[in-house]
C-alpha cells in the first residue's frame, strides 16, 4: 500500500500520534518532575487558578490573538500548492507538545493528571478539530470547486474557529475551576 492511497486525514491523525509518544518518551527522558519545580505547570499555579477570578473579557483577547493569527497563517498555507506541508509540521508540533504536556500533568497529579489532560481540551476542541481538518481539505485543491466554493469553505473555517476561541475563553476555564475543585 503506497502511502498516496492513504487520505491526508488518516495519515496526520498517524503522524499526530507518533509524535504524541515521541512527546511522552522525550518527557520522561528529560524528567518531567524537574519541570514542575521551575516551569508555569506546578500544583501552586494551578491552585492559584483554581480561586483566581479569570478576566474572561482579557482571556478573550489573548486567546483571539494567538488563536487568529495562527489559523490566518495556516489558512493561507493550505491556500498555497505546497500546503500540505504546512499541515505536516503543525500536527507534528501538536502531537509532540500535547505529550509533552500529558506527561507534565500526571507527573503533577498522577491519575488526577490524566483528566486533567482530557478537560484542557473541552470543549473548544470539539470545534477547532473540525475547523482544522476543513483547513486540510482546502489544501488538498480540487480543480472542480469554485471560487464561491472555497470562500465558502473558508467562512467556515473561521466561524468554527472563532466559536472555539469564545469556548476557550470563556466556557474551558469554568470547567478548568470545577474539575479543579475535586482534586
Amino acid at each position: 500500500m503506497h502511502l498516496r492511497s492513504i487520505p491526508l486525514k488518516q495519515q496526520l491523525f498517524a503522524e499526530f500520534l507518533l509524535c504524541f509518544l515521541v512527546g511522552i518518551i522525550l518527557a520522561n527522558l528529560l524528567g518531567a518532575d524537574s519541570f514542575q519545580k521551575n516551569g508555569n505547570l506546578t500544583r501552586y499555579y494551578l491552585q492559584q487558578f483554581q480561586y483566581s477570578n479569570i478576566q474572561s473579557g482579557e482571556l478573550l483577547w489573548h486567546v483571539g490573538c494567538r488563536r487568529l493569527i495562527l489559523i490566518l497563517l495556516l489558512l493561507a498555507f493550505s491556500l498555497l500548492p505546497k500546503g500540505k506541508t504546512v499541515h505536516w509540521v503543525f500536527i507534528a508540533w501538536c502531537g509532540f507538545a500535547y505529550g509533552y504536556f500529558c506527561v507534565l500533568l500526571i507527573s503533577a497529579f498522577e491519575a488526577k493528571g490524566l483528566i486533567l489532560c482530557l478537560v484542557a481540551l473541552c470543549p473548544h476542541f470539539f470545534v477547532y478539530i473540525p475547523a482544522y481538518l476543513g483547513m486540510v481539505q482546502l489544501s488538498e485543491r480540487r480543480r472542480d470547486q469554485s471560487s464561491w466554493q472555497r470562500l465558502a469553505s473558508v467562512s467556515v473555517v473561521l466561524v468554527l474557529m472563532i466559536i472555539g476561541i469564545l469556548l476557550e475563553s470563556y466556557t474551558n476555564p469554568v470547567i478548568l475551576q470545577k474539575v479543579l475543585n475535586f482534586f
